[in-house]
């Protein structure tokens, strides 16, 4: 009962978590929009543009969070893997949104844009890398304690997008003094660091959504169960269901002087201890170790 309500605190707060995020990404880039029209910076404009793009990927993960654990007569091991998805969603959003920059701070080297620069709007693109980086610093205690890998894209996204403001806001004070494009190269070398994270996020969540081994929980099943007295070797195969679930059957092989007592006693401590772990062991009888 106590870790079904743990559970749930768990999901709640990662659901508020999200959601606070939408709402402040969707304020940051109303803002940004209307400070770069002011001072005509391409650059603000479409880092503000990159928030909005922000805002749905954190209502994909707050409705993805909503989804997790929840069984179904469909889906009888919950919808937990939903978390891949969205983190596929979001790399794609990173990896897209990189391009767009890298694109338009290459284009920088050539056409130069002439740019009102204001200290108010200065100082507004300043408050809101500052909040940014608070986004960053919240998740990132988040993923420290929940090891979600949504919340992490999350973390990774704050931190690019307070890299990026960066970027736009040097640009915009350096325009004032020289010709040559620093913003650009700036920008470009962003962009780039973005796209490859990107790329991981993205690399990572197909391999869980095609049904890649989970080595880290295979592992520790493993050595659960060869730690049990009179267990001699052990066959199994896990079934990754989302970050706080899995399926395992298992077929362990005892020494020949282990009783049913033994077997019993190793069956009833390995199911308990796994479970904890969002591991849902079937004993069976295993031919071949996939």
């Amino acid at each position: 009962m106590a870790a079904s309500a743990a559970k749930e605190k768990e999901k709640d707060i990662k659901i508020i978590a999200s959601a606070t995020g939408s709402g402040v990404n969707f304020v940051l880039g109303i803002t940004k929009v209307l400070c770069g029209v002011y001072t005509n910076s391409i650059a603000i404009i479409s880092d503000g543009v990159n928030n909005f793009g922000d805002v749905f990927s954190s209502a994909g993960a707050a409705v993805g969070f909503s989804l997790e654990g929840k069984a179904h007569k469909r889906f009888p091991s919950g919808l937990g893997r939903t978390e891949y998805a969205v983190t596929l969603l979001m790399a794609i959003i990173i990896i897209a949104v990189g391009g767009v920059f890298a694109w338009q701070a290459s284009d920088r080297f050539f056409y130069h844009p002439v740019v009102t620069f204001s200290w108010v709007q200065f100082g507004i693109i300043a408050a809101t890398i500052a909040i940014k980086a608070g986004m960053a610093a919240g998740y990132g205690l988040l993923y420290r304690r929940f090891r979600s890998d949504v919340i992490k894209a999350l973390t990774v996204d704050s931190i690019l997008d307070a890299c990026i403001t960066l970027f736009t806001l040097v640009g915009l004070f350096l325009a004032r003094y020289i010709s040559f494009p620093a913003d650009a190269a700036v920008g470009l070398a962003v962009s780039i660091v973005m796209i490859l994270q990107g790329i991981k996020l993205l690399i990572d969540a197909m391999y869980k959504l095609l049904g890649g081994r989970d080595e880290k929980r295979e592992r520790g099943l493993r050595a659960l169960v060869l730690d049990q007295k009179g267990v001699k070797g052990v066959k199994l195969r896990l079934y990754d269901c989302g970050a706080k679930r899995a399926e395992a059957y298992v077929s362990v092989e005892y020494e020949e002087w282990a009783g049913q007592d033994d077997v019993l006693a190793a069956e009833r401590t390995i199911k308990a201890v796994a479970e904890k772990y969002g591991i849902f062991v079937t004993f069976a009888k295993i031919e071949e170790e996939i």
